[in-house]
């Protein structure tokens, strides 16, 4: 429940909230159960319900592009990017952190970047229906001013950095997922 009462107050009292979140020391473990798994899972279930019981009628133009017999895979592969792209933002804060001025310590950055992502995670579970793609823009929006929060308080970006240091954290994030990628397809995996 107190998981619950966290991502409400991140949303709509983010500065507080970060307060809090800085003040706590949490392990790795209970950021992955509590939040980033839980959040994360949102995305494939709603995915996979869409394309199974929606989406199956629908033509390419107005429905998913992936056929219903592929659902499960589909969620997966969300759930797994979803997962992954924490991780990495969170690896990214830690490879940025001495450039301005703060300490390197992963779990500090897993906590921002896990945080920070709970507006676009929960937008996730509207993705049932396509269009409602637009209702994950709103929450990528707000991750982002969580982020340019989150950073000077639980990580000490300096006021006036804060940013640059989120767009350039980002930048870095969409250069690997399109690596990432890239790979996972000539592999075959996706």
């Amino acid at each position: 429940m107190d998981a619950l009462k966290r991502m409400a107050r991140i949303v709509v009292q983010p500065n507080a909230e970060w307060d809090r979140i800085a003040a706590e020391n949490p392990s790795i473990d209970v950021l992955v159960r509590h939040v980033i798994l839980p959040l994360a899972l949102l995305a494939p279930l709603s995915t996979y319900i869409g394309i199974r019981y929606f989406g199956a009628a629908w033509d390419e133009d107005m429905g998913f592009l992936v056929p219903p017999h592929e659902a499960f895979g589909a969620a997966a592969t969300t759930l797994v990017a979803s997962v992954g792209t924490v991780f990495a933002l969170a690896g990214i804060f830690v490879l940025l952190a001495p450039l301005y001025g703060s300490a390197r310590e992963y779990r500090m950055a897993l906590k921002v970047a896990a945080y920070g992502a709970v507006p676009v995670l929960l937008a996730g579970a509207a993705l049932f229906l396509p269009v409602m793609a637009l209702v994950g823009l709103v929450g990528l929006s707000h991750s982002l001013y969580l982020y340019w929060l989150g950073v000077h308080k639980v990580l000490r970006v300096k006021p006036g950095h804060q940013a640059e240091f989120v767009g350039i954290s980002l930048v870095l994030l969409i250069v690997a997922s399109t690596l990432g990628g890239a790979a996972a397809s000539s592999l075959g995996l996706i």
